[in-house]
């Protein structure tokens, strides 16, 4: 079923207007009668059937409001080192379909790209509209934000104080299944860039209660690492079952791999 995200709805008749409206009647071509999903970017879905078509969007009679199927019980919030090239877009995009919390850059020493300071924002928004589409398309209950890249001291200082740091480092020791078994719910994912962290910054994390853990034997691109790690934490946690379904022994326990 279409699925659309639309601010303040009340159930009753709301306007999908916009670039999704557009979308709605131009390219999916949608009449009246049909169904679709409005959410709220709050975590609730509302029903709603199609009443009547304009130009520039459609009026839909929505059903009272219900909690997204979409949305993890673990946060996860990826901290991914500034990558070269438009890697960062795919991070975005597959972390937010996996159930990524956040996205944020992060500006670390071996980081070989560099944002320039007058088109950070720039590429901020074009991150943040990624992050809406692929919301959309993957059945999210919220917009995942993308927020402004920051040093990496000055994320792992944040991160400290919101949750609990995992801070993935070639030379790390601990499994990821371990630092789960005593984990929370919020949780801050850490990616370097091409070249990998730099020894200090690991004890950086480290000083700070972070754990410093391996992905195991094989190294993986920078890209590859977040997500492979989002979707061992989602799987370890029973995020990755559809609600009501037996999911297991392992998500059960919410510790195993």
């Amino acid at each position: 079923m279409p699925r659309f995200f639309v601010e303040d709805i009340r159930e009753g008749m709301v306007f999908v207007g916009g670039e999704d409206g557009r979308h709605m009647v131009r390219s999916l071509r949608m009449r009246p009668g049909e169904t679709v999903t409005l959410c709220d970017g709050a975590g609730r879905d509302y029903p709603g059937v199609i009443s009547s078509c304009q130009e520039e969007g459609a009026w839909v009679q929505v059903e009272a409001g219900v909690p997204s199927r979409g949305e993890p019980a673990t946060q996860v919030t990826v901290c991914q080192c500034l990558p070269k090239g438009d890697k960062l877009d795919t991070v975005t995009q597959k972390a937010v379909e996996l159930g990524a919390a956040a996205i944020w850059p992060v500006e670390s020493a071996r980081c070989v790209a560099k944002w320039d300071r007058k088109a950070a924002e720039k590429k901020r928004l074009r991150l943040q509209k990624i992050a809406r589409e692929a919301a959309m398309q993957s059945g999210r209950g919220i917009i995942p934000p993308v927020g402004e890249a920051r040093p990496l001291k000055q994320a792992l200082q944040a991160a400290a104080q919101e949750g609990e740091i995992l801070f993935f480092y070639e030379r790390g020791q601990e499994s990821l299944q371990k630092a789960l078994a005593a984990a929370g719910k919020r949780l801050f994912l850490f990616v370097g860039p091409e070249g990998g962290f730099a020894p200090e910054e690991a004890e950086l994390a480290r000083s700070l209660g972070g754990r410093v853990l391996s992905l195991g034997p094989r190294i993986l691109r920078t890209e590859t690492a977040p997500l492979a790690a989002l979707a061992a934490v989602f799987f370890a946690r029973g995020d990755m079952e559809l609600p009501g379904s037996d999911s297991g022994e392992g998500a059960k326990g919410g510790n195993t791999l």
